[in-house]
């Protein structure tokens, strides 16, 4: 019997010290701030373009947009990231547009359909309203903004017509442009945020669609996305 309850006991000191050293490391590993993130998005986008229709009335087409970040916090409020991003865009239908506005077209050569294809690349810092200077004390909810620099490649089709028919051509554009975004995000967990992300890409060409001058701004891609962020472990073998 006193056999059997020294084992008890040998069982539970045992148990407790394994309990209070993994507390410990827990503890230890969450004092460790994790300061740079991981985020992938998806949703849908439009472009605010010559072709494209009445943005104002949210007459556009829109189509799939993804993306995918790095970044690391440089302040309690700021962190710098890097964004690639995909997103395809296409006008409206010719019967869309007035007579005046088809004949217009015809005869300075401006496309009346494009099809678009974009790949984006830029580098911003971003405000957070509520900052934190350890992951583990993040809001709840919380907003963000920022703008930077980008450069954007896009692949497009465009179609014309003249007298003798319809032609489409294939090219290739690069342009410059200024990244500005917005987000509201949720805190899930400890290290994955969820968040409503918005994105204009204020671009320095009005060419991207293959049409020039109809509207008074530059060609803007925009997209709404769904986005998930994890936080990164800094130190390696430690989930």
């Amino acid at each position: 019997m006193k056999k059997q309850t020294n084992i008890y006991l040998i069982v539970l000191l045992t148990g407790f010290f394994s309990y209070q050293s993994l507390s410990a490391q827990n503890f230890y590993k969450e004092k460790i701030s994790r300061n740079q993130y991981f985020q992938a998005g998806l949703g849908l986008g439009a472009m605010y373009a010559d072709n494209s229709g009445r943005f104002r009335g949210l007459e556009v087409k829109t189509g799939p947009s993804v993306s995918f970040a790095y970044g690391r916090k440089i302040h309690s409020n700021i962190d710098l990231r890097t964004n690639l991003g995909y997103q395809r865009t296409q006008s409206q239908d010719q019967n869309y547009f007035s007579d005046q506005v088809v004949a217009s077209w015809r005869g300075s050569g401006e496309a009346i359909g494009s099809k678009n294809n974009m790949i984006y690349l830029d580098v911003m810092p971003t405000l957070h309203i509520v900052g934190s200077e350890n992951h583990t004390q993040r809001k709840r909810v919380n907003l963000y903004i920022g703008t930077g620099i980008g450069m954007l490649l896009n692949f497009n089709e465009t179609t014309t017509i003249d007298a003798n028919g319809s032609e489409t051509n294939n090219r290739s554009h690069v342009v410059g442009y200024i990244p500005v975004r917005g987000g509201l995000s949720y805190r899930l967990n400890l290290y994955t945020d969820i968040a409503l992300e918005g994105s204009i890409l204020i671009t320095f060409s009005d060419e991207l669609d293959g049409n020039v001058g109809f509207n008074r701004f530059n060609d803007y891609p925009v997209s709404g996305q769904v986005v998930f962020r994890r936080y990164l472990n800094p130190i390696r073998g430690m989930e």
